[in-house]
Formats: structure tokens, C-alpha cells, sequence
């Protein structure tokens, strides 16, 4: 009882709001060690992307790079009501000098919305440390104290993402959720906390703390707090965190095997998949006690509130059948569902279910559903002048900012008719990728600004005709000149080494491991149906997909092995469809394997040399001049002769 009324007395100090009411961690560690440790928008501003900030940064072409660019992109918590806290005009200007060589070379481009113009001109930063801290060079230090003693790293590094500059601060603050951790209401949240306040240091800077991680460490122990009138800390939302850092981090538990079933509930009957296992996460275990309850949302989706709520609801009633599992539904898919369509259901006095509360969930699976690193989740393409196009998934908000497609048709309406009428073939497809942009794997795709020149020639002279001009919100030098979707086919024509640049910049890796050249070789000799050497955009479109369903496959049933590999065992049942003898496949199994069994480039080079293999044979069958039987003996052997 003692420890009860302690457990109590230590909720009770937990703190509300270390940081202000908008203010979150500093996660982006290329903005680390500038001399702010919290942000309003960790994340990102309003207009600008990490992903590019992360490029201008990691280009190095300014000494002030990191501290103008962060402090834009990732501004300073009170940057807003302070000017001290905002990079001066002359930090702007030097840092735009410097590096415009460095960012022509590399086929970059300076944000549009970074204007140094609309920077102050005293009273503000002038490099990274000449505003809050001034922090000497970190260097690893060893872990002091009992808290966070016996971790699986033994260094840590300071200032931490909450601001202690010793371990002497960070573990006072750390020590309020120490009874917490002792009642054990998630395994999860020492270790979550200990990479908070006590990061590892990996070559003098911590690693950032994992998502998931927090996300179940919340999920055990909010209720907890929540009980006794607390909250969890405002400063340790899970959603300012990112999953790049986690480690072996227990996923849902999704270990129950049953026998798959065809779905009959209407409502999931359209689904990217057809077979779903039972019971759900909520218990149901027929498809009509779940059919029943997911019925009640049938009105919702058909309001269409958020393309999201359907493929969310369906995850859960009837969860996809993966090797007799069900898989698991992503939490960020569920946080954009309920934030279109909770508020119309308050209007008719409806709540968000308690058993569908979005923290209940993990990230794990989130790839799966096409959610990007970034939070963004791709959607089908409801815009009738862009459907049946190259892409059939958009995002929003798009590039210009519309949060829906209802919106985004409503305001290209005028763009609309001249596709119709008067303006060249590519207005149609630019207009598309601006309006509804192209999205792959949660990320959005922009057009290149050559595309949009070469679509503005084309109509621009009409428009003016009629007395309209081109929209400035289309102005093309706002678009990228590389890494980007062009009309012209030639640069969606890859040969082997722009395969491989293309699946590692799609995130095509496992555990940083990417695919290596001689793989990509074989992969375009796999998918190359025309023979003309490299790829157009039809097939770099399947090889994309092919891909991502070998890895997908490696992932889920091989990748958590120790070390990560596949046994033998386990690589013989994987090629059973390819029919191969003992013989064959021991050969095969000797050139392959590395330590432990076959890797995921070895893996995906296997599979798709038995892809080619088997396709030639049945290639050389078609060529006969007649209905002959004789061949069908000889598949082993062809196999059996080319491969060994």
C-alpha cells in the first residue's frame, strides 16, 4: 500500500509542460548542437520539408548552413514572439552566397519560401551558438548513477533533447518517473525514458529516441497516469519521434496463427486484399459478429470524410491474413481518419470510439498501408481528370496546399476545360502532378521544372488569348530540377546503375542494407519484357512492385532472425514453387549463403534468377512447332543445367 500511495505522490510531479504549450523535442539531428533543444514544429514549419532542409544541410557548402536553414525549418521554441531567436538577414544572405555553386552542382534548389528579405536585421542570430546555449563540442561520456545504469549502451552524450547539459540535471528530471518505471506497467518505458534523457552516443551525438518505443510504453502506462488526474508529458508526444532509430523494439503481437478466410463483410469486400484471419484485435471471431459492428460506420464512409476511414475500419474488423496472422493496423492511418471524420461525428452527438483510440496502435505495419517516414498516406486518385494516368495514388495536402481532393477539382475547374479544348497534352498530366500529386510510399512526388516549362509553352499563348495569364502559384523556377516526375520518358529509362539509385532513394532496404548492382542487373534483365536493355516507365512501375513484395516477404517472415538471415530449411520451403532437386538447390544454396544463411540481396537476386530461368524455359516451349509433350519432363533439368 505504501508503494501505492508513493506510486500517487511520484505521478502527481510528473511534468505537464516542460517546454510551453506548444513546444516539442528537437529530433532532427542534423539540427543538433545549434543551441535549442525544442521546437513548435519538429516535424517541420508550415511550407517547408525536412527532407530537403536535410540535403541543403548535409551539402555543408556554408560554415552556417545548420544554423540558418534549422532555425527556418525547425525554428526555436518562442522564435515566433522574439527576433533574437530568428537567423539575421546577413546569416541568409552569406549562407545563400555561399552556397549556390554547391547547390547547382548537386541539381538542388534553395526553398522557395526562404526569403531573406523577411529576416530581421539586428537583434537576431548571426551563426549557431550566438543565441541560448553556448555548448563545447560534444564528446561521449560514461553513464553515471543508477538510472539508466544498466542499458544496453554504457555512453551517453549531452545536451540531451530536452536541454540538460549533465547527467546530473537530466537524472533529477528523469527521477520523477522512477516509481513509475517500478510498478512495471510497460517494459518499454525505462528504456524509452533512458533514450530521452540519457541517449546513447553513437560517434558524439545521441541517437534519437524511438517512436514505437514510446508509443508502447505510453500505450501501458498512460491509463495508469491518466487514473490519478495526471497526463502523459506534452514534451514526450510520440509523434514528434521518428522509428529511424529503432532497434528490435516488440512489435503487436500478431503471433497467432489460424486458417485464412475469404472476406465476406460487405463493407471490406473492395480491398487491396482478399483474405483476412480471425479473431480481430477486438475479439470478434466470426466475420459476422464483426460485420455487425463495423456496419454502423457504413454511413460515415459513404460521406467520404477521409479516404482513410475505410482501409482503417477494415484493418481492424477483418485484419489482412499474413501466413495465418492478421496484420496489424497502423496508427498513423487511424490518427488521419479520425481527425477528418470525428468532427462531423460530434455534430450528431456521436463520439470516436474508446476501443479504436488511435494510441492503442504501433507504426509497425504503417509501410504497408503506403505511410511514408514523414506521417504523409497516400490515397486513390478520386479527381476524374486524373484518373487513369501512370499513378493512381495522390497525397494531400498537395503541393499548393489543398487539404482534400473535393477542394483541389473544385480550384483546377479552370484548368479543366482547357485540357479539353485548347492546350497541349502535357498540361494535363503537369496540372495532375501539382494538383494530385503523385504519392509512393507516403512520400509525394513533384514535377520537374522542365516539365512545367515545357507545359506552359504549350498553353500559355492560347491562355493569353483569352485574356488570362499563366497562375503565379505555378511558377515553374519553384519546382525541382532533378529527382523528380518529367513527362519526357528518357529519364524513366534506367539501366542497371539508375535501378539501384532509384530503389535506394525509394527506401528499398533492410536494416540499411541496400540491394547491391549485381542484383539490380538481374533485376532488369528479369523485368526488361522488351529486351531493349534498360526500363521504361511500365516497367520500372513493376519492378517497383516486385521489389516491394520480396521485401516485404523477407521482412515479415526473416528479417528478426538472429543474425538476420534465412536458414536452410526455411530458403528450401521459399523456392518450392521453382521445383528444384536436392542437388540443385544445395548448389545453389553453396553460392549464395553468407554467415548464418542467405541475406535479403542475396534473397532477392535468388528469387528473381529462378524468375528468369523459368520464364525462358516457358519461353522455349512456345516456340515449338507443335503440341509436344516431351518438354514437360524437362523443367528440373533445364533448372538442374543452368544452375549447376
Amino acid at each position: 500500500m505504501s508503494r501505492f500511495f508513493l506510486l500517487l505522490w511520484g505521478l502527481l510531479l510528473l511534468p505537464r509542460q516542460a517546454h510551453g504549450a506548444n513546444c516539442y523535442p528537437l529530433t532532427s539531428s542534423f539540427c543538433h548542437g545549434l543551441g535549442y533543444a525544442t521546437t513548435p514544429h519538429p516535424t517541420g514549419a508550415p511550407g517547408y520539408s525536412l527532407q530537403q532542409a536535410a540535403q541543403l544541410v548535409e551539402t555543408a557548402c556554408s560554415p552556417n548552413v545548420a544554423a540558418l536553414v534549422c532555425r527556418v525549418v525547425v525554428p526555436e521554441c518562442g522564435s515566433e514572439e522574439s527576433s533574437q531567436k530568428k537567423p539575421c538577414r546577413a546569416l541568409c544572405q552569406k549562407v545563400k552566397a555561399d552556397c549556390e555553386s554547391a547547390l547547382e552542382a548537386r541539381r538542388l534548389s534553395w526553398p522557395a519560401r526562404l526569403r531573406c528579405d523577411a529576416l530581421p536585421e539586428s537583434n537576431c542570430v548571426q551563426g549557431p551558438h550566438t543565441s541560448g546555449l553556448h555548448l563545447p563540442p560534444a564528446s561521449c561520456q560514461p553513464i553515471t548513477g543508477p538510472l539508466c545504469g544498466d542499458l544496453s549502451y554504457t555512453e551517453t552524450v549531452l545536451p540531451n533533447l530536452l536541454g540538460h547539459t549533465t547527467q546530473e540535471e537530466a537524472r533529477a528530471a528523469l527521477q520523477t518517473f522512477a516509481l513509475v518505471m517500478q510498478v512495471g506497467c510497460s517494459t518499454q518505458l525505462m528504456p524509452f525514458m533512458c533514450s530521452v534523457y540519457i541517449p546513447k552516443c553513437v560517434s558524439g551525438s545521441p541517437r534519437p529516441p524511438c517512436r514505437t518505443q514510446c508509443e508502447q510504453a505510453r500505450s501501458g502506462c498512460e491509463s495508469l497516469i491518466n487514473r490519478i488526474g495526471s497526463a502523459w508529458p506534452e514534451v514526450l508526444r510520440c509523434e514528434t519521434f521518428t522509428t529511424e532509430s529503432c532497434e528490435q523494439v516488440p512489435a503487436f503481437d500478431s503471433t497467432q496463427t489460424s486458417a485464412c478466410q475469404r472476406i465476406t463483410v460487405p463493407l471490406c469486400r473492395d480491398l487491396p486484399y482478399a483474405d483476412t484471419v480471425l479473431p480481430n484485435i477486438l475479439g470478434h471471431e466470426t466475420q459476422d459478429a464483426a460485420g455487425l459492428e463495423v456496419d454502423q460506420f457504413q454511413t460515415l464512409v459513404k460521406v467520404e470524410c477521409s479516404p482513410h476511414l475505410k482501409p482503417f475500419l477494415c484493418s481492424v474488423y477483418t485484419p489482412e491474413c499474413v501466413s495465418g496472422s492478421p496484420r496489424p493496423p497502423c496508427r498513423t492511418l487511424c490518427e488521419h481518419a479520425r481527425s477528418n471524420c470525428e468532427s462531423l461525428m460530434n455534430k450528431f452527438g456521436f463520439q470516436w470510439p474508446d476501443s479504436l483510440k488511435c494510441e492503442a496502435f504501433s507504426t509497425e505495419s504503417c509501410e504497408h498501408y503506403g505511410v511514408g517516414r514523414s506521417g504523409g498516406v497516400c490515397e486513390p486518385i478520386t479527381i476524374p481528370m486524373c484518373q487513369g494516368l501512370a499513378y493512381n495514388q495522390t497525397i494531400t495536402p498537395n503541393l499548393l496546399g489543398h487539404t482534400s481532393q473535393r477542394e483541389a477539382v473544385m480550384r483546377m475547374s479552370f484548368f479543366n476545360a482547357m485540357v479539353q479544348s485548347m492546350c497541349s497534352v502535357d498540361i494535363r498530366l503537369f496540372v495532375c502532378t501539382v494538383y494530385a500529386p503523385r504519392c509512393s510510399a507516403g512520400e509525394v512526388q513533384r514535377p520537374c521544372r522542365s516539365f512545367c516549362e515545357r507545359a506552359k509553352r504549350g498553353c500559355e499563348g492560347l491562355m493569353g488569348s483569352f485574356g488570362v495569364s499563366w497562375p503565379d502559384e505555378l511558377q515553374c523556377n519553384s519546382f525541382p530540377v532533378d529527382n523528380c516526375i518529367s513527362e519526357d520518358k528518357k529519364p524513366e529509362m534506367l539501366y542497371a546503375e539508375g535501378i539501384l539509385a532509384k530503389l535506394i532513394a525509394g527506401g528499398y532496404s533492410v536494416r540499411g542494407k541496400t540491394l547491391s548492382l549485381k542484383t539490380a542487373r538481374l533485376l532488369l534483365t528479369y523485368m526488361d519484357a522488351d529486351k531493349t536493355g534498360y526500363l521504361d516507365v511500365v516497367e520500372v512501375f513493376k519492378l517497383e512492385h516486385y521489389v516491394a513484395v520480396v521485401r516485404r516477404e523477407y521482412v515479415e517472415n526473416y528479417e528478426k532472425s538472429n543474425p538476420p538471415s534465412i536458414p536452410l530449411g526455411q530458403m528450401k520451403k521459399a523456392l518450392r514453387e521453382f521445383e528444384l532437386d536436392d542437388e540443385t538447390f544445395t548448389v545453389l544454396w553453396n553460392e549464395n549463403r553468407g554467415e548464418g544463411g542467405i541475406d535479403y540481396d542475396e534473397f532477392m537476386a535468388v528469387l528473381t534468377k529462378l524468375h528468369i530461368l523459368r520464364e525462358r524455359f516457358h519461353a522455349n516451349l512456345l516456340r515449338l512447332p507443335c503440341d509436344c509433350q516431351v518438354a514437360s519432363f524437362s523443367f528440373k533439368q533445364f533448372m538442374k543445367s543452368a544452375i549447376i
